[in-house]
C-alpha cells in the first residue's frame, strides 16, 4: 500500500506537482487519474478491513 503514495500516479505527487506548476503558470490542473487511484486504494482497504473484522467477530 505504501507504493501507492510514491509512484508516478500518486495523489501526493500529483498535488505537489500541481502546486508547483500552478504557481509558475497561474493555471490549476485537477489530477483526476491520481484521485481515481486513491479512491480505488481506499475502497480495497475498506473492503479488506471489513472482511477481516467480520472473520474476527
Amino acid at each position: 500500500m505504501i507504493l501507492a503514495l510514491v509512484t508516478d500516479g500518486s495523489p501526493a505527487k500529483a498535488a505537489v506537482t500541481g502546486l508547483v506548476s500552478g504557481s509558475l503558470t497561474g493555471a490549476v490542473r485537477v489530477p483526476l487519474v491520481p484521485l481515481a487511484g486513491a479512491v480505488a486504494v481506499a475502497v480495497v482497504v475498506a473492503a479488506l478491513t471489513s472482511r477481516v473484522a467480520a472473520l474476527r467477530a
